[in-house]
């Protein structure tokens, strides 16, 4: 089964996390044309000032996904997913959208991993 694993750098209601597993799994099942009840998706909250990148000006907080799922799925199918994870993560969670946000860092791979910076 293809499995989303979200590391957040803060907390959030549960409400919040539920909307936002919800639409995961929706988006997955639409984006590799499967059914929405196959994806699992685990949300980790990290806490403030427990997950960092360091960029150019010192380290800031960001939001990594990683996405397990079968092979078989073109890198454009993934990218798509990516984006759109993105796109969920900046309206539910209010994390800052940058030209950067979508990173593959495993294409040929079962396992994408995507950050965000916060």
């Amino acid at each position: 089964m293809p499995y989303l694993h979200l590391d957040l750098p803060g907390t959030y209601p549960v409400e919040v996390k539920r909307e936002l597993a919800t639409r995961l799994c929706k988006l997955y099942a639409d984006l590799m044309e499967t059914q929405s009840w196959r994806p699992n998706v685990g949300i980790a909250e990290l806490g403030k000032d427990n997950l960092h990148h360091l960029g150019s000006d010192g380290l800031e907080p960001i939001t990594m996904v990683m996405v397990e799922f079968r092979r078989g799925r073109t890198a454009e199918k993934r990218l798509a997913l990516g984006r759109a994870i993105v796109d969920a993560c900046v309206e539910l969670l209010g994390v800052t959208k940058r030209s950067d946000a979508t990173r593959q860092k495993a294409p040929a791979g079962r396992k994408c991993r995507f950050s965000n910076r916060s």
